[in-house]
């Protein structure tokens, strides 16, 4: 019986030693969890943090849009006046033109009437 009791022993150090190692084990892979934990709260607060300041950056460009979108509008209908403008005074400059031409002919001709002499 000694022998059995050496070898029972044996056996208990040997399964006191195994429950030390995975009550070692346990602590490390609780440490290792705590520790994946604590990267997924960073990764999860950085994606959040970069998300909000996209989010900031696409609110900015969307306010841009639509401030260059009104003054595209307002130079659009500037050059749309401008262009009906311009087109009023072509009739106009057209019509004093040929005033302007009537006059000259008139002029010349009472040149030309100065010019003729009258013989009796």
């Amino acid at each position: 019986m000694v022998e059995s009791d050496i070898l029972v022993e044996r056996l208990e150090k040997k399964l006191i030693e195994k429950d030390k190692e995975i009550a070692e084990l346990k602590r490390m892979l609780s440490a290792k969890e705590s520790e994946i934990e604590e990267i997924k709260k960073n990764l999860a607060e950085k994606v959040r943090s970069e998300l909000a300041s996209e989010l900031e950056k696409i609110r900015e460009l969307e306010s841009k849009i639509v401030e260059l979108n009104k003054i595209v509008e307002s130079l659009t209908s500037e050059v749309l006046y401008l262009k009906t403008e311009l087109k009023k005074p072509e009739t106009k400059f057209e019509i004093s033109e040929t005033r302007e031409e009537k006059r000259e002919r008139k002029v010349g001709e009472e040149k030309g009437e100065e010019d003729i002499i009258v013989c009796d």
